[in-house]
């Protein structure tokens, strides 16, 4: 056993800082996208089912990206990851809506697609790193990269409201905003280590137990009963996230028959109550374990998804709103912290529980809205709880 390198303070305060940057501008470059959605299926005269297609086209791209990051990621480390998925990643968002809209529709999805792949490996990547961060500094930082993702997809919708306003023509806002995430997130990789996995523990050669690895002789986080039971946790944080910013407006409307501008303020103040539930867990980690704050938050999102289901007025949608979302919104970063904990194995937990969560996100939404079509939204809702269990 040798003592690996051990960096300065301030380099490691340089290196959270950095994954602050990038996970702020992680948020930021994909709800651009989101922002101008409606000018992109209005210059294309798109119907709902073609702009549903684009969706999928991405989706799919982020999956398959996250199919193989972990092995990307463990060969190359993320520094070096991150800077290929950026330069990419801030390419093809462009390009796509260049192709898009001026009818190379076929080329526009294959451009999607790759956006999708290189924005699964960028999230992989800074998560991992950003856990390592978290780990060398040995003071919880996870849940406040993840509130400042959030913080940079509130500051990216807004300056898409202001470029509709203004009718700034969607090329010109998307290639502006991608050159200057792009300039910034390679700015920032210099801070963070090249191989940054070495200077969490000390090198051992310990081996890993025979029923965690592979025939192939490699070792597989799917065999893993700890990174399964992580990924379960993920997995229910994704579905009460995505659920909430899929349907409740949809569901308060239909269910509660609010207008259309209550249930926008209700999902509004999902997302505040997400940031601010991120914002608070960072230092309630350094107090408590991290077992108790998820049991609280998921017990208290449980409670708020319940208060909207079966409460009605104004005042029950509301508690039950920022309950709903201050409950869960620091149970995803929570266990993407608990899956780097083991750092010979950090990446490949990671991208394992990444993509439960991904996935269902991506999917459990789908299932609640062909739930919601035969019971209602708001009593498909009442599944959610026994998730938070």
């Amino acid at each position: 056993m040798h003592a690996a390198f051990s960096p300065s303070p301030a380099a490691i305060t340089r290196w959270v800082a950095a994954c602050l940057v990038l996970f702020f501008a992680m948020g930021f470059s994909f709800a651009t996208w989101l922002s101008r959605l409606p000018s992109l299926r209005d210059e294309m005269q798109a119907s709902t089912l073609q702009m549903s297609v684009y969706g999928l086209c991405l989706a799919v791209g982020s999956l398959a990206g996250l199919i193989f990051s972990g092995g990307l990621i463990e060969r190359t480390g993320p520094r070096r990851t991150l800077l290929m998925s950026i330069i990419v990643k801030c390419a093809m968002l462009p390009l796509a809506a260049l192709l898009l809209v001026n009818g190379q529709v076929a080329v526009g999805l294959i451009a999607l697609f790759i956006y999708g792949v290189s924005f699964s490996l960028t999230d992989i990547a800074m998560n991992v790193s950003g856990a390592n961060a978290e780990h060398v500094f040995a003071r919880p930082r996870l849940t406040l990269m993840h509130a400042c993702y959030s913080l940079g997809a509130v500051a990216a919708l807004g300056l898409g409201a202001a470029a509709e306003a203004l009718r700034v023509s969607l090329q010109l806002h998307f290639v502006i905003v991608m050159v200057v995430i792009a300039a910034v997130g390679l700015w920032v990789l210099r801070w963070i280590p090249r191989d940054e996995a070495e200077l969490r523990v000390p090198v051992t050669t310990n081996t890993l137990p025979i029923a965690l690895v592979s025939s192939s002789g490699r070792y597989s986080p799917w065999r893993d009963p700890r990174v399964l039971l992580i990924g379960l946790i993920t997995l229910s944080a994704g579905l009460f996230e995505g659920s909430a910013s899929d349907w409740l407006p949809l569901a308060l409307v239909d269910g509660r028959g609010v207008s259309n501008e209550f249930g926008a303020i209700m999902l509004g103040l999902f997302y505040a109550s997400v940031v601010a539930s991120r914002l608070i867990a960072t230092p309630l980690l350094m107090r408590f374990s991290r077992t108790a704050v998820l049991r609280v938050g998921l017990s208290l999102g449980s409670i708020g998804v319940l208060v909207v289901s079966l409460v009605p007025g104004p005042a029950a949608m509301i508690i039950g709103t920022l309950a709903w979302g201050f409950g869960a919104g620091a149970a995803w970063p929570i266990t993407i912290s608990a899956a780097a904990d083991r750092a010979k194995t950090a990446i490949r937990d990671v991208a394992a529980v990444s993509a439960i969560g991904y996935t269902s996100m991506l999917i459990g939404p789908m299932a609640f809205g062909f739930l919601g079509e035969v019971t209602g939204l708001l009593q498909a809702f009442l599944l959610l709880p026994l998730f938070g269990i």
